[in-house]
């Protein structure tokens, strides 16, 4: 009776479990930025996505407000710079963690958590980027 009760749980949880992450778009993340004009094709969709009913519509409002401000990152530097090759080390490593940040966000975290800094090496004078992953 006791196994029976733990099977019904499981299969229940696992059930909840589906359900949930059918909710969470699958494949590539919505950002995969290249050039400025993938950037502001994929923003028009990921936009169209956070409205009610819409592929993110699952997100709540603070995160709503956040991808709108990574997007608004992005925005910026693409203005700022024109290109991603014009933009410097601190310019590439703003652009790639607003980028990673608005992913993680819209894919509930399936896409990676790497985050990034321009910051000078000890003992150096010469900047450099550091990646490290956020996992636990």
């Amino acid at each position: 009776m006791r196994s029976h009760f733990h099977v019904g749980v499981v299969a229940g949880l696992l059930l909840a479990t589906s359900a949930a992450m059918a909710v969470v778009p699958t494949g590539s993340a919505p950002f995969d930025l290249s050039t400025p004009q993938s950037f502001h094709e994929q923003a028009a969709q990921v936009r169209a996505g956070l409205d009610q009913g819409g592929v993110y519509g699952f997100l709540s409002t603070q995160e709503r407000a956040r991808v709108e401000s990574e997007i608004a990152v992005m925005d910026a530097l693409f203005r700022r710079y024109g290109n991603i090759e014009a933009m410097g080390g601190a310019g590439r490593v703003k652009l790639y963690n607003a980028q990673e940040s608005a992913n993680r966000i819209l894919t509930r975290g399936l896409s990676g958590t790497i985050r990034c800094a321009w910051t000078q090496q000890t003992g150096s004078h010469i900047p450099r980027t550091l990646c490290w992953s956020t996992q636990a």
